[in-house]
C-alpha cells in the first residue's frame, strides 16, 4: 500500500504538477491519520470491554463477600444478645441450692464466656487496593461505601479487642479462682466435642459447688464484667446495624451497575 501511494507521487512530480501533489499528500496525511484515529478507537473499545469483564467480575465478588457478611451479622447479633441476655441475668440471681439452679447458672455463665468475633469477608476489597484495581469500579458511590464499610469494620474490631481486654481482666482472670464449669463431663468434651451435663453429684459436691458458684455470683470484679459485657456488646450490636445498613444499600449500587 505504502509503495502504491509512493509511485503516484513520483508520477505526479515527474510531471511537475505539483498542486496536485499537495492535494494528494494532504488526501494521503489525512487518511492515515484516520486509520490511526480508528485503530485507537477499536483499541480503546476493546479495552474498555476487558474493563468492564473485569469490574463485573469484582463486583460479582463484593456482592458475594457483603452476603456472607450478612450471615455472618446475624449469627453474632444472635451471640451477642445472647450473651447480653445472660449477663443481667446473673447480676439478679440468686445463689444456687439445688442441682437445678446449680445447672443454670452454670448454663449462663458459659454463654457469658464463650468468645466469638465477627470477621467481615472483605477479601475482593483486598484484592481490589492490593492490584490497584479499584479504579475499575466505576462508580464513585460504590468506592465510597466500600471505605466506609472498611472503617464500620475496623471500628468493630477496635471495640472487640476493648471487650477482650475486659474479659481477661474482669472475668477470665478473676475466674481462675473458681471452679465455674463443674457440670460438664470433661471426658466427652476432650474425646468427643460434646457438651453433656452431670446430673448425679454427692450431697457434699453439691454443697461445695454451690458455695463455688456463690462466689461467683457475689464477686465484685466480676459483676463488674457483666456489666461491660452488657455495655460493650450493646455497642457492638449498634456498629452491626451501621454495617447492615452500608450493607444493603452496597447491595443496591451493585445491582444496578449489573443490570
Amino acid at each position: 500500500m505504502i509503495s502504491f501511494f509512493r509511485k503516484i507521487r513520483q508520477k505526479l512530480l515527474s510531471q511537475n504538477r505539483v498542486t496536485r501533489y499537495l492535494v494528494y499528500s494532504i488526501g494521503e496525511i489525512l487518511l492515515v491519520t484516520v486509520g490511526i484515529l480508528i485503530a485507537l478507537q477499536v483499541n480503546n473499545w476493546n479495552e474498555n470491554r476487558l474493563n468492564r469483564i473485569l469490574e463485573t467480575k469484582y463486583l460479582k465478588g463484593l456482592q458475594r463477600d457483603l452476603n456472607r457478611d450478612i450471615d455472618g451479622l446475624d449469627l453474632m447479633t444472635t451471640y451477642r444478645k445472647e450473651v447480653i441476655d445472660a449477663s443481667l441475668k446473673v447480676m439478679k440471681m440468686n445463689p444456687p441450692n439445688t442441682i437445678e439452679e446449680l445447672q443454670e447458672a452454670n448454663d449462663e455463665f458459659l454463654k457469658i464466656l464463650f468468645w466469638e468475633e465477627f470477621t467481615p469477608n472483605n477479601n475482593t476489597f483486598k484484592e481490589l487496593t492490593s492490584s490497584g484495581n479499584l479504579s475499575l469500579v466505576k462508580s464513585d458511590s460504590i468506592k465510597d461505601l466500600l471505605m466506609s464499610l472498611e472503617s464500620i469494620n475496623a471500628e468493630i474490631a477496635q471495640v472487640v479487642d476493648h471487650l477482650r481486654h475486659d474479659y481477661d481482666r474482669y472475668l477470665y482472670d478473676e475466674l481462675a479462682n473458681f471452679e465455674w464449669i463443674p457440670l460438664i463431663n470433661m471426658d466427652t468434651l476432650g474425646l468427643k466435642n460434646e457438651f453433656v451435663q452431670i446430673n448425679d453429684i454427692s450431697s457434699e459436691r453439691l454443697a461445695e459447688l454451690n458455695k463455688q458458684a456463690k462466689g461467683i455470683l457475689e464477686n465484685g470484679t466480676i459483676r463488674n464484667g457483666w456489666k461491660l459485657a452488657v455495655l460493650n456488646n450493646a455497642f457492638i450490636l449498634g456498629l452491626y446495624d451501621k454495617n447492615r445498613e452500608m450493607n444493603a444499600r452496597l447491595q443496591e449500587l451493585i445491582e444496578s451497575e449489573l443490570y
